[in-house]
């Protein structure tokens, strides 16, 4: 009966020597603890500061460094006071929240990098809840056309409300009449209103990065910028729209290709295509009737140093290569072209 038992007990003593030297290796070397796991600052108001300690602890048997701490955008994160801790030492790190202009719950995140083997890197949320006497939707303030094609128009809503109002009144101070036209009109409730921003259908090519400006009833924000935004697409572009070459070495020549590129579905030919840069000329001029695309070549040599032309320009070219179209709304397109020469 004794001997049947015997072999039991030892493996029952072998597998506890066994878990208390993996529990020893993986308890093994800087171990990182910090406290409080998340930081909740509660209810601000708009552009609002405050601030609460994290304390990081070595709960390991050798020296914790801490080696990074870094946040996302709305905190302030203050060097630790110190940054290598021996077994049992603690120190503090300050994190400041600004509310900014921020609106409603935030989650923002902190990063502390240590030499812990096991836990190197450890997220610490932090949360809060702004509170916005009023609240604009897109929350970034900012109403994007995006990729426009020609004379197609768009158009971006743009909500606002004001929870502590009993009603909301707004109105347009600054825009740009030739690029939109801003409809206002009256949202869900008395608080809530909403403006339309469109696009005009004879807005110009290029793009578009404007501030609209708008005048509430809210005290603590009686003024709001939108930013607009997008790109009105030509029907046709010449690509790039800019060729350096840089130091152009002497006698070597200089070749690039540029590619006209219309709208899809759309029809454009080339009537003619010159350069002004001295040296350089216009070799080809290809239309792929698949594409649509016309490829346009230019290619020259560098001016001699003593040239007077180089001479006035101390060296350093400039020119135009201009593409004429039968594209009504693209009759002419322009690149630049440059190389520079050591005098």
């Amino acid at each position: 009966m004794t001997t049947r038992h015997h072999l039991p007990l030892r493996r029952l003593a072998t597998l506890a020597l066994m878990a208390a030297l993996t529990a020893s290796v993986a308890h093994a070397g800087a171990k990182v603890s910090i406290m409080p796991p998340e930081l909740d600052f509660g209810r601000l108001e708009q552009n609002e500061a405050r601030s609460a300690n994290l304390i990081v602890r070595n709960e390991g048997d050798i020296v914790l460094t801490i080696m990074n701490v870094e946040s996302t955008c709305g905190c302030t994160v203050a060097k630790p006071l110190r940054d290598s801790l021996a077994p049992g030492e603690s120190t503090t790190i300050e994190v400041t929240f600004s509310s900014k202009d921020f609106q409603g719950p935030q989650h923002k995140i902190i990063t502390v990098q240590t030499n812990d083997p096991v836990r190197p890197i450890i997220e610490i949320p932090v949360l809060a809840d702004v509170h916005a006497p009023l609240i604009v939707q897109p929350a970034d303030k900012a109403a994007s056309f995006g990729r426009v094609p020609l004379g197609q128009g768009a158009e971006q809503v743009i909500e606002f409300s004001a929870p502590d109002q009993p009603s909301l009144t707004i109105e347009t101070i600054k825009t740009r009449p030739d690029l939109f036209t801003i409809e206002l009109s009256p949202g869900a409730a008395a608080n809530t209103r909403r403006a339309t921003i469109r696009l005009r259908k004879d807005a110009p090519s290029g793009p578009i990065r404007e501030l609209v400006t708008f005048h509430t009833n809210v005290p603590q924000r009686s003024q709001v910028d939108i930013t607009v935004t997008g790109t009105v697409l030509a029907p046709v572009v010449l690509l790039p729209e800019e060729v350096n070459f840089r130091y152009a070495s002497p006698n070597v020549k200089m070749s690039r290709k540029f590619v006209l590129r219309p709208q899809s579905g759309t029809t454009v030919n080339v009537k003619e295509a010159t350069i002004d840069l001295p040296g350089f000329k216009v070799t080809a001029v290809t239309r792929n009737a698949e594409s649509g695309e016309t490829m346009i070549e230019i290619e020259g040599l560098p001016l001699a140093t003593g040239d007077p032309v180089a001479v006035a320009a101390k060296g350093r070219l400039n020119g135009t290569l201009r593409v004429l179209t039968d594209a009504k709304n693209a009759p002419e397109l322009k690149a630049a072209v440059k190389y520079m020469i050591k005098m």
